[in-house]
């Protein structure tokens, strides 16, 4: 399966191969081999210790592998656990805190609703006094008025009834 960049590069190695005959593709060098296998003759005994040394080596990425999974899923496991812990407490302060809030509110409503209900009194009492010092002052007023323009004040001591009749 050849990708485009593999088409195209091989297009152009093609093209410059045509052009300069003398050039060649390098390829990289394989990877070097280990000692062992590059020996044809491998005693038995180095064959079993590296065979026991893959084995272990291969045993041991298993069980870090697993060792790791197995981490991360305890601490998932415990991040959601104390998640839930902060959330029971918070939930736990809340309550307790309510319960402390509801009686200081409702005094504070008691408090304010009688302070209020002792002020409207004393107010309408004052409001009373006042009516009636205004009643008081306005019937003194309403008497002054009245004994100014009275027929005593303009010097009568009576009705004057004199009435003459005249016929023709």
């Amino acid at each position: 399966m050849a990708s485009k960049g593999m088409v195209k590069e091989e297009t152009l190695w093609e093209k410059i191969k045509s052009k300069f005959p003398w050039a060649k593709k390098e390829e990289p060098p394989p990877p070097p081999r280990p000692a062992a296998v590059q020996t044809k003759q491998v005693s038995p005994q180095k064959r079993l210790e590296t065979a026991l040394f893959l084995q272990r080596w291969w045993r041991g990425m298993l069980v870090r592998r697993s060792l790791f999974f197995a981490a991360v899923c305890a601490i998932s496991i415990q991040r959601w656990w104390r998640q839930r812990v902060f959330q029971l407490k918070e939930e736990r302060r809340i309550r307790a805190l309510m319960m402390y809030v509801w009686p200081e509110k409702s005094t504070v409503l008691l408090q304010s609703k009688l302070r209020m209900w002792l002020i409207k009194t004393q107010f309408k009492k004052y409001q009373k006094a006042a009516q009636v010092i205004q009643n008081n002052w306005r019937n003194y007023v309403l008497q002054q008025e009245f004994s100014n323009y009275s027929l005593n004040s303009l010097g009568y001591d009576g009705i004057d009834l004199n009435i003459d009749i005249i016929v023709d």
